[in-house]
């Protein structure tokens, strides 16, 4: 009740607090009088009660500690919410964050106008409306292309491919369709896979004059088309090894004096370019469809040209930026994160092969005249393009 301390053996009181460590010892009547031996065992016993005390002081303290609220155990500062203690090294992120600031998105999440539009209600009464070409060189359209347009158009077979078929569609065209819209864009790879009876050239009584036509980087481009190919006709899960995209490269990307899968891709521009009985109204470059600002140009450019080609556009200039952050934008977020989850590597040149594909963009930039409608545009690209390779 004094707050004093006593020592008990069997039950008995052996020394109290006021008694010296010495005296406790010497009093136990197990010991055996030896005056070393009892110094020794008092030395065991104090390291011991010592021991003792200081684990049950701790253990105490924590468990105190414990109950207290986490702001208070970890001070915050208001302005940045991290520990106090962190608040030099968070300096520089900070100033990162303020340099380069995320854009916000939040007020996407609100419900956007979508009126729905079906064959049965909408487009001309008396006339079939005809899809637009989409000539595209493989892996060039963004995934999510297909909901983008049938949100931004309202059309539920918005978006076709021209190699789909069956007894009621061919060659984008529904066969039961007497009057309304026959969907918008038209997906081909001509003349990668010809398209020769009839040619594209000969069905214009059947598609719009006007051609969107979408393209991808070589150097991103090829890797891509080798990694879809092994996909879809080999049944690959995993990416293609790097000996066999150096096989790949080394055989089709070539070098100065043979390179095919160039002058395929070369080809394939020109083809559409300077087809007769169309022109192209836009250049769909893969790249900028997931910039956060080329992006949305893009998609406003796209949105303006199906309106003027009579096309259904259910949202206004100002909500297209969230139509595109939800279908597109997230989609390759999700698919870079997926990539980079499985460890896929980047597909390498050899530095003659990146010279080489430089110079040629530069040349077939330089070979434009400007005669034909989009030159400007693709230009630009190629220019781009080229600068990608140094």
């Amino acid at each position: 009740p004094s707050g004093g301390i006593q020592v008990t053996v069997g039950g008995r009181i052996i020394a109290s607090s006021k008694q010296s460590i010495t005296d406790m010892v010497a009093i136990n009547p197990a010991s055996t009088g030896r005056r070393r031996s009892t110094s020794t065992v008092g030395r065991i016993f104090l390291r011991f009660l010592i021991s003792f005390l200081f684990v049950a002081f701790y253990t105490g303290v924590v468990k105190r500690q414990s109950k207290q609220p986490l702001l208070a155990r970890n001070k915050t500062d208001d302005n940045m919410h991290i520990p106090a203690n962190s608040k030099s090294a968070s300096k520089d992120t900070a100033a990162a964050a303020a340099a380069s600031p995320q854009k916000d998105w939040s007020h996407c999440l609100d419900a956007q106008p979508n009126l729905n539009i079906t064959h049965a209600d909408a487009g001309p009464r008396d006339k079939v409306k005809n899809p637009l070409w989409l000539p595209a060189y493989p892996t060039s359209l963004p995934e999510g292309y297909s909901n983008f347009l049938t949100e931004l158009t309202g059309l539920s077979s918005a978006s076709k491919l021209y190699y789909r078929s069956s007894k009621t569609l061919k060659r984008c065209h529904n066969l039961n369709l007497k009057s309304g819209y026959d969907g918008v864009t038209c997906e081909i790879v001509h003349p990668i896979v010809p398209c020769k009876r009839p040619s594209p050239s000969a069905q214009a009584a059947n598609f719009g004059n006007v051609v969107l036509v979408a393209l991808r980087n070589p150097l991103t481009a090829f890797p891509s088309y080798q990694q879809e190919k092994a996909e879809k006709y080999h049944n690959a899960k995993e990416q293609v090894t790097k000996e066999e995209w150096i096989s790949f490269r080394d055989q089709y990307v070539g070098n100065s004096t043979h390179s095919p899968l160039f002058q395929e891709w070369k080809e394939f521009i020109l083809e559409w370019r300077n087809m007769d009985k169309y022109h192209v109204a836009m250049y769909l470059a893969h790249e900028e469809w997931a910039d956060e600002t080329k992006g949305v140009a893009l998609v406003t450019k796209f949105a303006r040209v199906l309106r003027e080609e009579g096309f259904p556009i259910q949202y206004h200039t100002d909500d297209l930026a969230c139509l595109w952050h939800k279908n597109i934008l997230q989609s390759a977020i999700q698919k870079k994160k997926k990539h980079e989850d499985e460890g896929r590597y980047v597909a390498e040149y050899t530095e003659q092969q990146k010279n080489f594909l430089a110079a040629e963009l530069r040349k077939f930039s330089s070979e434009l005249d400007n005669t034909r409608p989009g030159d400007d545009q693709l230009k630009d690209i190629l220019t781009r393009y080229s600068a990608d390779f140094k």
